[in-house]
């Protein structure tokens, strides 16, 4: 039986939101991420502003050098997520095949709802034009028998239309569609292919499977497949996470270790938040340190009990950071903490008493910040106090208990 696998894509999501929210940006180039003179990058831009040449993953500064006249705004993600929460909620009342792809995009299998649906096409027709007038948000929609082919008829689609790819039709399709269409195809790789004189997909098709295997090692495997729209993914559905991740790019350079681990524990609680609401513990933690010469470093960790505690984690996390900054290492312009190899498992100690201590705590701080905000509640080791703040220690304790009584 013929798949049909629909794919969502949220156009300029972070951009539009910030449209809907503010009427007056309509038709002005609006681009998310911070702000002109900061050292962060651009996560969204509007088509306004991508007809400057400016897109997601350009530097702030060079993103103002091609557009000063754009509208640089640092953005706000629980506003971002709960509109991604309501498009995702509508896709969910359409089939239970559905995988959250991103924030802005997911992918959905009609194929088991047959019999609800005459006509997956119009079907898929219908649940564009309701996120759009519920949402108030557009959405590019591509359909076809599985995920590649769903995501390449997207890319057609845009901005704010629907393209199918019939049965049939496919190699039709693929033959003219530029090599950098395909998701697994980067800038190294069609350096490449360009001088291999391969400029569409169509091109590829006369390169043996072992010459690409050979060129590419197993990437050449997919791009074999995948330039041909051959794709047996299955939909992943609402399962366990790859992984959860915080970082930050500072505004400037930071070699102040106080501050770094202030920062760097920031960082473990909004990742224990984030494992939290995902009811997962991680085996594996990484922590990322790039310096102010731009030189990247990861340090990571597998622990055989699976963590969710902040303590725990930003203890490890401490350990991994440390050997990375010392005082005659560069200053450095971001860190990161990262936890996969996820379970939904909760460990248990053979030899010790049960206690849900820990995840009543979480779950109480975690009430408190969904209804008063994040920083309503900080968390801190405890000998960080005197680090943090060497003249006064009672300030510390001051601003735990006005965080929790709030």
């Amino acid at each position: 039986m013929r798949k049909f696998i629909v794919h969502v894509d949220i156009d300029a999501f972070f951009a539009a939101v910030e449209v809907l929210l503010n009427p007056a940006l309509k038709g002005r180039p609006v681009i998310v991420g911070g702000l002109p003179h900061e050292r962060g990058v651009a996560s969204t831009c509007s088509y306004e502003a991508r007809a400057f040449g400016v897109h997601s993953g350009m530097a702030l500064r060079n993103a103002y050098k091609l557009c000063p006249q754009g509208v640089f705004i640092r953005g706000n993600y629980q506003v971002y997520q709960s509109f991604s929460d309501r498009v995702f909620g509508i896709l969910h009342e359409y089939t239970p095949d559905v995988e959250d792809a991103s924030i802005d995009e997911a992918y959905l299998d009609l194929t088991r709802c047959r019999p609800l649906y005459p006509s997956f096409s119009r079907t898929a027709r219908e649940i564009k034009a309701r996120v759009e007038r519920e949402t108030g948000l557009k959405v590019s929609v591509g359909a076809g028998p599985n995920k590649i082919l769903a995501k390449l008829a997207t890319r057609r689609a845009k901005p704010a239309g629907y393209f199918e790819v019939e049965p049939g039709r496919e190699e039709e399709f693929l033959r003219d569609l530029p090599i950098d269409a395909l998701p697994g195809i980067g800038p190294k790789s069609q350096v490449v292919l360009r001088m291999l004189n391969i400029q569409k997909l169509g091109d590829l098709w006369g390169m043996p499977r072992a010459t690409l295997h050979s060129v590419f090692g197993l990437a050449g495997e997919d791009i074999y497949l995948q330039s041909r729209g051959i794709d047996s993914r299955p939909i992943a559905g609402a399962g366990v996470p790859k992984s959860v991740s915080r970082e930050t790019t500072f505004l400037e350079d930071l070699w102040d270790r106080r501050l770094l681990l202030a920062h760097l524990a920031y960082l473990c609680d909004r990742l224990t938040l984030g494992l939290r609401q995902s009811h997962c513990y991680a085996h594996v933690i990484e922590v990322k340190a790039r310096y102010s010469d731009f030189k990247t470093e990861v340090r990571r960790r597998l622990m055989l009990t699976p963590r969710q505690e902040m303590g725990d984690i930003y203890k490890v996390a401490e350990e991994l950071f440390l050997p990375l900054f010392s005082g005659s290492r560069l200053a450095l312009r971001l860190v990161g903490v990262k936890a996969s190899d996820l379970v939904r498992a909760r460990p248990l100690a053979l030899f010790e008493p049960y206690s849900d201590k820990q995840e009543r705590l979480g779950a109480a701080m975690d009430r408190v910040r969904e209804k008063y905000g994040f920083s309503s509640v900080l968390t801190i080791r405890e000998k960080m106090l005197d680090a943090l703040y060497p003249a006064d220690r009672s300030r510390g304790f001051i601003l735990k208990t006005a965080s929790l009584t709030k």
